[in-house]
């Protein structure tokens, strides 16, 4: 056996034993708790760079023996993971696995619609519904922070507003962004999560930390259409308050 094949199946070896304490997330180079865009996008990058790797046809020009069934077998399990993370509902049972929480999973299945179906109101503008949704999923997986987020946001959007947009009950909007803000701490990076603190941020008033949440959110997803648009909605402000105050400087100078 030539040095270069004792070598391809030591590697193929070690990969094969690392898979058993490996998850699929880890496999495929993600985080758990993204957005189910990011995560079929980066799974699918990855998927096709390691299934060009390990596919058995790139070890053609080496004798693997036994180990040639080691390869199809670590080929399988990265197809597994594709299909697995790309899918939500099967991404959620896995998460489940992962947890190894002992939970009655209809309990879980049924937190899991109601977060969809608050999701999709969500983006409809359907607040209270949402609200609804996202109380139920609280309640029927309490261990679910990405539910408990949307919970307390769209609490927030339900609060009573002033023509300004300040929410009346400002109380409880700082006690929001407080929890938000922990929950933060807790879920990094999600740039639904730095949206929704810039959202209640803007409404209490605190234009310049809004402004760097939103910035944020967009460094993380480019593609986060709420923290673009209220960026742009921002920009518009502060450029019709310039032009009150050029127009106000006008009428003030000497004629």
């Amino acid at each position: 056996m030539s040095q270069d094949t004792e070598a391809v199946r030591r590697e193929i070896r070690q990969m094969h034993q690392s898979l058993a304490e490996t998850s699929y997330y880890d496999l495929l180079g993600l985080q758990s708790g993204l957005d189910d865009a990011i995560i079929k996008q980066q799974a699918t990058k990855e998927f096709r760079q390691l299934a060009k790797k390990w596919h058995v046809d790139r070890f053609s020009a080496h004798e693997l023996g036994d180990d040639k069934k080691l390869v199809q077998e670590i080929f399988a399990t990265i197809n597994t993971a594709h299909q697995v993370l790309t899918d939500p509902d099967k991404r959620a049972e896995y998460d489940l696995q992962l947890s190894g929480a002992n939970t009655d999973i209809s309990s879980i299945l049924t937190a899991e619609n109601a977060f969809r179906k608050g999701q999709k109101m969500l983006e409809t503008g359907a607040h209270a519904g949402a609200h609804e949704q996202f109380k139920i999923a609280s309640e029927n997986n309490v261990d679910d922070l990405e539910y408990k987020a949307h919970f307390l946001y769209t609490e927030y959007l339900l609060i009573q507003k002033n023509a300004e947009g300040t929410p009346l009950n400002r109380s409880r909007a700082q006690e929001i962004f407080k929890e938000l803000d922990a929950l933060s701490m807790e879920l990094p990076d999600r740039d639904w999560l730095l949206t929704f603190m810039g959202v209640v941020s803007e409404g209490l008033g605190r234009t310049r930390e809004a402004e760097g949440l939103f910035h944020q959110a967009m460094q993380h997803n480019p593609r986060n259409v709420e923290a673009k648009r209220h960026l742009r909605l921002m920009e518009m402000r502060k450029n019709k308050k310039k032009g009150f105050f050029a127009q106000l400087m006008d009428k003030l100078k000497p004629s």
